[in-house]
């Protein structure tokens, strides 16, 4: 039985996927592409797909997965998966996949580089010195601090926050983390000074956010999080948008209660033109690109097909975020 791998939504920048489809044939599968717009359209369009690849769009809900009766597998385009109900997958008896290989590195760099702009006022600066109104700006009231000695709050040190963490360290920062999923002597063997999340928000003079989005972490740094942070941070935000309390940072940021963030993701994207982040003095933002480079484009793509190869071969993937799934996993149809 050929095994149908069905790209979801509309993956812009995925195409072609020639060399995608090239291995997936060779495996003995078939790659779909419709890039449908709505959940009913994947249900009119999937058929017997096995395989589903999700780009964006959160076509992949508990209702649909339900009405796929041979729907075994949902394998998001990227590292985070809040666009797949996770929980209602494994209800269903359907893994999901991510690309853990995607990005690591990339993010991690980006992380730092917004912080290292920000923390320096690059954009500032640089926005000062060209076009019709260019001068010689002054930082007189823009304060700045050696950022060797200062201490860096790395929230989730899972792969993409160990690699901002070790870079972070590398700069001259005290390191201090916080990750309830991994043991105090990781992070101590990494140079992480494992704390709480109050004190990393409280002692912390730079923060960068590098959880997941789920139910536990959406919203984590609310309006009460924000007011424990110190005046002179710097927040910065590659993870997820809805981490954060939108509202509430932009009150903060106002307020000027804090010095600044940088973000490359927001509650909804793209952020809106009239979104009050945009016209803010103390913000550094850029447009959800963190994970973006020529060689982490390689790794998703490698990471997508391998899962596929190894799906076809073994019905299952290491890269599986929910394993608690495989007894109770959907058999195939017509196997």
């Amino acid at each position: 039985m050929t095994v149908k791998v069905f790209q979801v939504d509309d993956g812009a920048g995925l195409e072609p996927l020639d060399d995608e489809r090239a291995v997936i044939e060779a495996a003995g599968g078939e790659l779909i592409v419709e890039n449908c717009k709505s959940e009913d359209e994947v249900l009119a369009k999937a058929g017997d797909a096995e395989i589903f690849w999700v780009a964006w769009d959160p076509w992949m809900s508990r209702r649909v997965m339900a009405a796929l009766p041979n729907c075994r597998l949902v394998m998001r385009w990227g590292v985070g998966y809040d666009q797949i109900p996770i929980r209602d997958a494994t209800d269903l008896g359907i893994a999901v996949a991510n690309a853990p290989a995607y990005g690591t590195d990339d993010v991690a760099e980006h992380a730092i580089a917004l912080l290292l702009s920000t923390a320096r006022n690059i954009p500032f600066l640089h926005g000062g010195m060209i076009g019709a109104q260019g001068g010689w700006p002054s930082v007189a009231n823009r304060p700045m601090h050696r950022m060797k000695g200062r201490t860096l709050g790395v929230v989730g040190v899972g792969r993409i926050g160990s690699a901002a963490a070790r870079r972070g360290i590398g700069l001259g920062l005290r390191v201090i983390g916080y990750d309830k999923y991994r043991p105090d002597h990781e992070l101590q063997a990494m140079g992480v000074e494992p704390v709480s999340l109050d004190r990393l928000l409280e002692e912390s003079d730079y923060v960068t956010l590098h959880v997941p989005l789920n139910d536990e972490t959406r919203g984590m740094i609310s309006r009460a999080r924000l007011a424990q942070l110190r005046p002179e941070v710097i927040l910065v935000n590659t993870a997820r948008g809805p981490v954060i309390e939108e509202a509430a940072l932009i009150d903060v940021l106002r307020e000027r209660k804090i010095t600044a963030a940088a973000l490359d993701v927001y509650g909804y994207e793209p952020l809106a033109l009239d979104s009050p982040l945009r016209s803010l003095d103390n913000v550094v933002l850029t447009p959800h690109v963190a994970g973006s480079s020529f060689e982490a484009n390689i790794d998703l793509r490698a990471d997508m097909v391998n899962t596929v190869v190894e799906w076809i071969r073994d019905s299952w993937s290491p890269r599986v975020l929910n394993p608690q799934v495989r007894p109770n996993l959907r058999p195939r149809l017509h196997s």
